[in-house]
């Protein structure tokens, strides 16, 4: 079969020959990075051992992999979010250094303009998905290697979106960087520091009433009771 894609100009005979997207064949390199993608989304039985495997052989070709992954970034010009963020992804598994001031740059891209009307997968929810992954990825990094820090750091002192800066200062406190973190950050921003994740051992829920009811069911006072859509017939009016 062949990798090419073949199309035609208007409503001329004449086909132009244009090469397929095929992000993951350009190298060996990024061929382990689609194997990787591959098993980080798998349900199969053994895909989290394939996926482990994969990221000790990337970190193998830790002077390749920036470079693929950054040839894939500029390939997809800011679409596909889910391919992006699950590069990320593995990158921040990957725990190459090099890839830090990678990882910083794409936490601090600009970000979209909100619209008046957009829902919650607008394209700024979806920038603000990968530039979240960014960091989270840097914390890994970081975490292989101390003076990544400092790339952390440079995200919070930019004044990113604040969806951004909190998970940034989240990040820098679960490294031991509070105290600078406090220093960068404006005091209206301090409120910030003192979240934390909770432990699940921490949470807890009762299940039981105290006015004596019953637990049970109510359902909807209406609505369809069932979710199938509907098809309705549009006919158009004829001249």
């Amino acid at each position: 079969m062949s990798c090419e894609n073949q199309t035609s100009k208007g409503d001329s005979d004449n086909l132009e020959v244009v090469a397929a997207v095929r992000p993951f064949d350009r190298s060996a390199t990024g061929w382990l990075l689609g194997q990787a993608v591959h098993y980080l989304n798998s349900a199969d039985e053994g895909a989290e051992f394939e996926y482990a495997r994969v990221v000790e052989v990337l970190r193998r070709c830790s002077g390749d992999i920036l470079e693929a992954v950054n040839e894939i970034f500029l390939q997809v010009k800011g679409g596909d979010t889910s391919l992006r963020w699950n590069l990320l992804y593995v990158l921040g598994d990957v725990g190459d250094e090099n890839a830090a001031d990678f990882l910083a740059g794409t936490a601090l891209n600009p970000l979209p303009e909100s619209k008046d009307g957009e829902g919650c997968e607008s394209a700024r929810d979806m920038e603000m998905l990968v530039s979240s992954g960014a960091v989270h990825a840097l914390h890994r990094v970081a975490t292989r290697h101390p003076q990544a820090t400092d790339q952390v750091l440079k995200v919070i002192a930019a004044s990113p979106a604040q969806a951004i800066l909190i998970e940034a200062v989240k990040v820098a406190g679960e490294l031991g960087l509070r105290e600078k973190v406090q220093e960068l950050l404006p005091k209206d921003d301090h409120w910030i520091l003192d979240i934390r994740q909770a432990r699940h051992q921490e949470l807890y829920a009762d299940p039981e009433r105290e006015d004596g009811k019953e637990r049970g069911f109510t359902p909807p006072k209406s609505g369809s009771l069932y979710t199938a859509p509907n098809v309705v017939c549009c006919t158009g009016k004829e001249n």
